[in-house]
């Protein structure tokens, strides 16, 4: 009898805790990030208005453009690097690393720009050690993820 009374125990205390995480969770911040939408997420998570985010979506876009360009131009200084290793092809890679990198942090100043002065600091300490972190493959989503390939 002990052992099925234990087990019926352990058995409820799972149920309650269980029901509990699903009562007090925030379903739509679930579902946004089970979606990857970061708008969303950034709406949610940051309390932001629905026009804080038409202006972070557009400052993604244009990013997204403006990071293509960069992409191109540290592959293209990379390739002649690698056919000619001399300074100047060493210090045109540099460059468009450097170029890139200042780009995706005054992105992400842009985007943190639009919110209030705490949230915005939350939102740099958050995001900007995964986009420094990041390599030089493409523009870096509102949660600093890697481009999905």
């Amino acid at each position: 009898m002990r052992p099925r009374f234990w087990w019926t125990v352990t058995c409820l205390a799972v149920l309650a805790a269980a029901s509990g995480w699903y009562v007090v969770r925030d379903l739509r911040l679930a579902e946004a990030c089970a979606q990857h939408a970061e708008l969303s997420w950034l709406q949610i998570e940051f309390g932001l208005d629905d026009r804080a985010i038409e202006k972070i979506n557009a400052i993604q876009r244009r990013f997204e453009v403006e990071c293509a360009v960069h992409c191109t131009e540290i592959s293209e200084a990379k390739a002649a690097l690698k056919a000619h290793p001399d300074a100047a092809a060493k210090a045109r890679w540099e460059v468009a690393l450097r170029r890139c990198e200042s780009s995706r942090r005054e992105h992400v100043l842009a985007i943190a720009g639009c919110m209030s002065a705490e949230k915005a600091k939350v939102y740099i300490n958050l995001i900007m050690p995964k986009v420094e972190a990041m390599s030089h493959e493409g523009a870096p989503d509102l949660q600093g993820r890697p481009p999905a390939r």
